[in-house]
């Protein structure tokens, strides 16, 4: 049986300042947020903070035994950064600007790689050290809304489908601030946000001992009950 050709007209106005990327313009692609029965807003409106480590060419990080823990992509997991995996540098050397500088409840946001943003490398950090970011993580410091939602909402079917059509495209999956803060954030009542955040104590607790494959499921079943809660309200709203 032959595939049957799809199409999409978008008008020439609607182009402007936007991707020209077929595949962006899909409309199976991400859901409306018109369609959620919540409110909904840009991620943008809540970023107090956005940035990632430096950029520096020809020199390696040199290890120290005492100082600030970089997070780079590698040391990103779902649950939580491995901090016993990461490279230790001299605090206030070149690796630790000031603007870098984590602190818990930064979401730290692998922002590019087939390995890392496409495979949803992007979590809450939550250890009170001496850490920063890699020029490949970004660094995400928000304000009235929950991380540990955000970052929930984002690993979901709606939310995930709004990053995969943004980085959908030619060369490196990347992601630029711009639509880091365009990401459309159902805003749900603050007790369903703490439940989330409940949950994530739980799966904390696991990642730091270590039971990586236990902290991953239990936020799989976070993520699997905020998928369900939106499908029933989407349900009722209708």
């Amino acid at each position: 049986m032959r595939k049957m050709a799809c199409y999409v007209v978008v008008p020439a106005e609607a182009l402007r300042g936007k991707r020209w990327d077929p595949a962006f313009w899909r409309p199976d692609r991400a859901e409306p947020a018109t369609a959620w029965p919540f409110p909904h807003a840009p991620l943008g409106d809540f970023i107090q903070k956005i940035t990632y480590g430096p950029i520096l060419t020809g020199q390696r990080p040199q290890p120290v035994a005492n100082g600030v823990a970089i997070i780079d992509q590698k040391v990103i997991r779902a649950s939580g950064v491995l901090l016993g995996q990461a490279i230790v540098v001299a605090e206030g050397c070149a690796y630790d600007p000031p603007r870098c500088r984590l602190e818990p409840g930064d979401i730290v946001f692998a922002r590019s790689g087939a390995g890392t943003l496409a495979k949803r490398r992007f979590t809450v950090f939550g250890h009170p050290v001496k850490a920063t970011v890699s020029c490949f993580v970004d660094l995400i410091r928000l304000a009235g809304i929950s991380p540990h939602y955000v970052v929930t909402f984002l690993r979901s079917r709606p939310g995930w489908s709004r990053i995969e059509r943004l980085i959908n495209g030619v060369g490196t999956p990347n992601l630029s601030f711009a639509e880091i803060r365009s990401l459309e954030i159902p805003l749900l009542p603050r007790a369903d946000q703490e439940a989330i955040e409940r949950a994530w104590v739980q799966i904390g607790r696991l990642h730091d001992a270590g039971r990586l494959v236990e902290a991953e499921a239990a936020l799989d079943e976070a993520v699997l009950g905020l998928e369900r809660q939106l499908e029933a309200a989407g349900g009722q709203g209708r």
